[in-house]
């Protein structure tokens, strides 16, 4: 139940953190299945947020295993469909539950939903593809060709593309490729290390078809002017009428200082890390709609109720054009 409230609360907080979302080929993950959706990871779990808002079934996704050593976290985090993933480098103590974490993903495959693997396994805010760790070839190889094998699932490769990584207004673009299917690999899966490493050089070909790629040398110009190119040009947005400028300026004036108490809150949590933005998302998708609610309740103490559902419809719909106008 969370999962899916979350993901309505997200589909309707989307269009007004982001400037727009481009989704490309969206029917080679969706539609038959399974899928094992490999991606790029360059918003922490921002990124998760953006491809399951845009999926019909339901996904599951790969997260860092040291975010679940709290209890309480653990069970919140599950129930948003995360799956725990323990490095060795976090303790031998964990190993064991490499074998969990391919269960239940093997799991989640056979019910139809999809799990997203986020192949570079680091996150880096950066446009680029890094090398690509072996795990998702080996899950790829367990689920193919181990007990209870899903053979006509696809591995499914995903770009995730982002104008910038810091904040709201931003252009992403979420691309998905041409699936890799268990025929594609010609090695013969006895080769195991062989395997894995034609598997990876598949994938890395196709998910490099999916993103952007800027050089850091670039100047900031140069960089603006290559993501303007790759996204169809400059964002420009066509000139608001009288009506839309002042609902946007109304929008930004009476939500600036909640705004602002978001973000210093987010950044002095994330300490400028790649965490920020999926903190500051966080806080505006379940913190802002209940003080929506409750200030919508006090104005119906005070005002009636015509004035409270005023106030519970008005200050979204604000929101919303304070972003846009």
């Amino acid at each position: 139940m969370l999962y899916y409230f979350s993901r309505y609360l997200i589909r309707l907080a989307l269009p007004i953190f982001l400037r727009r979302l481009i989704v490309k080929n969206a029917g080679n993950a969706s539609g038959r299945g399974p899928f094992l959706l490999a991606s790029n990871h360059p918003d922490s779990f921002f990124d998760a947020v953006v491809i399951g808002s845009v999926l019909d079934q339901p996904i599951h996704t790969l997260t860092r295993g040291d975010v679940f050593k709290k209890p309480a976290a653990a069970f919140w985090l599950r129930q948003i469909n995360l799956i725990p993933v323990f490095r060795g480098s976090e303790g031998r103590q964990y190993v064991k539950n490499h074998d969990v974490t391919t269960k239940e993903s093997h799991d989640a495959l056979k019910k139809g939903d999809s799990v997203v693997v986020f192949s570079e396994g680091v996150c880096v805010n950066e446009w680029r593809l890094r090398p690509l760790g072996k795990g998702t070839a080996r899950m790829a190889h367990h689920i193919w060709y181990g007990e209870d094998a899903l053979p006509t699932m696809e591995v499914v490769p995903t770009g995730l593309n982002y104008e910038h990584f810091r904040g709201p207004g931003k252009r992403v673009a979420l691309n998905f490729g041409r699936g890799i299917k268990q025929t594609d690999i010609s090695t013969s899966p006895d080769e195991y290390e062989k395997w894995l490493r034609e598997f990876n050089e598949i994938l890395d070909v196709r998910m490099n078809a999916e993103i952007l790629t800027l050089s850091p040398d670039l100047s900031r110009s140069e960089r603006q002017q290559e993501l303007d190119r790759f996204f169809g040009g400059p964002a420009i947005q066509k000139k608001p009428n009288p009506l839309q400028q002042f609902l946007g300026i109304a929008g930004r004036v009476i939500h600036q200082p909640l705004y602002q108490f978001f973000v210093k809150k987010s950044a002095k949590l994330t300490a400028r890390s790649v965490f920020y933005d999926s903190v500051l998302f966080g806080m505006l998708v379940y913190i802002y709609p209940l003080l929506v609610v409750l200030l919508a309740i006090i104005a119906g103490i005070f005002g009636g109720l015509k004035a409270g559902l005023i106030l519970f419809a008005g200050l979204p719909l604000l929101a919303w054009a304070g972003s846009k106008y």
